[in-house]
């Protein structure tokens, strides 16, 4: 053979060769296009069965979405799914003490409480009163201990009374006043700070009250309807007096609970009590949340840590108590 046609074949392999490796890339290129646009069909298919895809076909943004995701149970996806977008839907969620077990009832409480704030409609139903008050009653977990809740909703039983009440010393109170010691113990250590820096002597006029006790006062309150009762007097059993953790404070130079608002000496126990393990319990703004009227003069222990956080977060205890220790 000559030159010329081994050339000619070297040259015509080469070309087979190229060819065949052309048609081989084109192919693998087809099978790899294919295969791909075959996982992102079925990826996408499979994605469309996701409650991200279905939440965001309601018009709610990605970010919106993802922060869904993160509270979503049954009856929120439901929700979600079934009801055209509204602000209101996720704008609720971004509140500050907003717990994914009552969204529904945030929802349904605020369609028919519009001029309430979101901060509002939280704070209530998380604490119950937007039920009303007395409507559903529970049993006082007693396993918290010096967080005990006691109020319109939450109900100690009729006999109970602490094994470790005290008598309050004459010094620092009037007669007839006892309370769990460490609340004595407490209450007199702030006492002292206070006729330290003020040179003023407080004195605790009310503290625990038995449930015949509390029956006999809400008696004598309801004489006037029982409205009028509710809104100044617990009922038997919903007092925090039971507890041995409450004193009304007053002082020898405001003895009287309407002019102890504005004395120096309640300034200093609002903004400083926290210190000693105390709270006021019935602060002023806070009724919707308390059922009660602002009194200057009661003060609930709840131990100094938890008494800190509260003043820090500017609550109240059922606020606290719902978020923080129920949850």
């Amino acid at each position: 053979m000559t030159t010329k046609k081994k050339r000619k074949k070297r040259l015509r392999l080469r070309y087979e060769g190229v060819k065949f490796l052309t048609y081989f890339i084109f192919f693998l290129l087809l099978f790899i296009y294919t295969i791909t646009n075959s996982i992102k069909i079925y990826s996408f298919y499979q994605y469309k069965k996701t409650d991200e895809y279905k939440i965001r076909t309601m018009g709610y943004s990605l970010e919106e979405t993802k922060d869904f995701l993160k509270i979503i149970d049954d009856d929120i996806k439901e929700f979600l799914l079934t009801n055209p977008k509204e602000d209101i839907y996720y704008s609720i969620t971004q509140e500050k003490y907003f717990l994914p077990k009552n969204y529904i009832k945030y929802i349904e409480y605020q369609k028919s409480n519009q001029n309430l704030s979101l901060k509002d409609i939280i704070a209530m139903v998380n604490v119950h009163s937007s039920e009303g008050w007395y409507n559903n009653t529970y049993k006082t977990d007693m396993s918290k201990k010096n967080l005990i809740l006691v109020n319109k909703f939450y109900q100690l039983e009729e006999g109970y009374q602490r094994d470790d009440l005290v008598e309050i010393p004459l010094q620092y109170s009037y007669d007839d006043n006892k309370a769990a010691k460490e609340v004595v113990d407490k209450y007199i250590e702030m006492h002292k700070k206070v006729k330290e820096e003020l040179g003023i002597h407080l004195m605790v006029n009310s503290s625990f009250r038995s449930y015949e006790e509390q029956n006999e006062i809400y008696k004598s309150f309801r004489s006037k309807g029982e409205a009028y009762a509710d809104a100044y007097a617990a009922r038997p059993g919903f007092s925090e007096h039971q507890t041995g953790l409450a004193i009304d404070i007053t002082s020898t130079a405001h003895p009287y609970s309407k002019d102890f608002k504005e004395s120096e000496e309640f300034e200093w126990l609002k903004n400083n009590c926290y210190k000693y393990g105390f709270i006021l319990r019935y602060p002023e703004g806070k009724e919707k949340i308390t059922g009660y009227s602002t009194e200057s003069w009661h003060f609930r222990y709840v131990g100094v840590e938890n008494a800190t956080k509260i003043f820090k977060e500017g609550i109240t205890l059922d606020e606290y108590y719902a978020y923080f220790i129920e949850k």
